[in-house]
């Protein structure tokens, strides 16, 4: 038995058809993310904000 790792594009329609394909398979395992998807949004949201400067002097109130 072998195990492959491949990643794949989701968002694109061939991406989508791949992994509908995989899936018919019996013995193939598809992988699905562990992480709540609310989660991962929070996520991506807060690597975009600016964030919010304090100054030192108050960094312990």
């Amino acid at each position: 038995m072998r195990t492959f790792m491949i990643t794949v594009n989701e968002k694109t329609a061939k991406g989508k058809k791949l992994v509908d394909f995989l899936k018919t398979l019996d013995y193939i395992k598809v992988n699905e993310s562990p992480y709540n998807p609310e989660f991962v949004k929070e996520i991506q949201k807060s690597r975009i904000s600016k964030g919010k400067a304090i100054e030192t002097k108050d960094l312990w109130k």
